[in-house]
């Protein structure tokens, strides 16, 4: 496994936790957010993501929904290179009180970076075993060699 999927792998359940942070601590329930951005950065204070939503609502102490959600992630050091990108119309995050999360979304989901973009329909995010289920119209694109069976 590369380092950027390694990287990958680690940030969605920061990304939950501190977006059940901002919003909570920034609204009340059932009040959107419009246009919110939340820059994530490492100790080192370089750029390790970076979320956008054209609204976020905070719903209750598990439940925020976010619509037109965009998630990128950065290189984390001085470079600060996109490495990859998430993007929903729809996704509800839960973050349940044992401290694992999930996130789902009924419409399509686009995951990339610079070896595949993933796409598809009616997905689930799960932090307990950190995959990604897409039940519907899944499609992935290959763009690097794969051993001497695809070149």
């Amino acid at each position: 496994m590369n380092a950027h999927r390694q990287t990958w792998t680690r940030r969605p359940p920061l990304i939950v936790l501190l977006l059940f942070g901002a919003i909570a601590i920034a609204q009340t329930q059932d009040a959107p957010i419009i246009n919110f951005k939340l820059p994530l950065f490492n100790d080192d204070g370089y750029r390790t993501g970076y979320l956008r939503g054209a609204q976020g609502i905070y719903s209750n102490n598990s439940d925020i929904r976010i619509t037109d959600m965009e998630l990128s992630q950065y290189s984390g050091d001085a470079q600060d290179a996109v490495i990859g990108s998430m993007e929903s119309p729809e996704a509800l995050f839960r973050y349940d009180k044992t401290g694992r999360s999930h996130a789902s979304g009924p419409g399509s989901i686009m995951i990339e970076n610079d070896t595949f973009r993933l796409t598809g329909e009616d997905w689930i995010w799960q932090e307990e075993n950190n995959r990604v289920v897409i039940n519907r119209k899944v499609k992935i694109i290959i763009f690097d060699e794969i051993g001497s069976i695809i070149k």
